[in-house]
């Protein structure tokens, strides 16, 4: 099978519920991305646990003093996430620690937020940001599915980094078009785990990518 474009962000707090959800969906998603309430919920040892059935990316959004980052990063790194997505803006040094103490996780570095409040905040200084990841070795960025003109641009001055989407079906974004307009991966949560089915969710999203020509070989 082709390479599925979805992580599923299963940002949920009953760790029966992830996993089962997890072992369910595991062979036909990219990833799996679990953020604070659901360590915070099901303690540190899910990363491990969800590790077992996929990749992991801990949405973390770190944006700390260094001191505290390379903390934050070596703790989720040393229980086996793959990835881990850390802010940019608190400055160079900060972002630096994270990578240091990500060790061999892959760091996404937020350049712009899904919610309405980005634009007057982040989404003025997406550019500094992806130059500063670039310049330090991020693996990729974070850009909106629910800002596509935003997102073009970003995928035009990203390079080689990858880009993950957040921000489609219930806040607005359309997946299929983010994937479109540049994105490698498109994040997906409550369009999958509150769906009637969502193994059938899944492979059909997957289908139309296949169908779409949107899935790397």
């Amino acid at each position: 099978m082709k390479e599925s474009r979805i992580i599923a962000s299963l940002d949920l707090v009953d760790s029966r519920q992830i996993l089962d959800l997890a072992e369910k969906i595991s062979n036909d998603i990219f990833a799996i991305k679990i953020n604070w309430p659901t360590i915070m919920s099901c303690g540190i040892e899910i990363i491990k646990r969800l590790s077992k059935y996929s990749k992991v990316i801990c949405d973390l959004k770190i944006a700390d003093i260094p001191y505290t980052n390379e903390k934050i990063a070596n703790i989720v790194s040393q229980q086996g996430a793959w990835g881990m997505i850390s802010h940019i803006f608190p400055g160079e040094d900060s972002l630096k620690a994270v990578i240091k103490g990500a060790a061999d996780s892959k760091v996404f570095g937020v350049v712009s937020m899904s919610n309405p409040d980005s634009e007057n905040m982040l989404n003025k200084n997406w550019q500094s940001m992806i130059k500063i990841g670039k310049t330090n070795g991020v693996y990729g960025i974070v850009a909106p599915a629910n800002n596509q003109d935003l997102l073009i641009k970003i995928r035009n001055e990203a390079g080689n980094l990858k880009i993950i989407s957040p921000g489609s079906i219930f806040q607005g974004g359309d997946p299929l078009l983010t994937l479109e307009n540049g994105a490698d991966y498109v994040i997906i949560g409550r369009g999958i785990y509150e769906s009637k089915d969502p193994v059938e969710f899944v492979n059909n999203f997957n289908e139309l990518c296949r169908r779409n020509n949107l899935l790397n070989e």
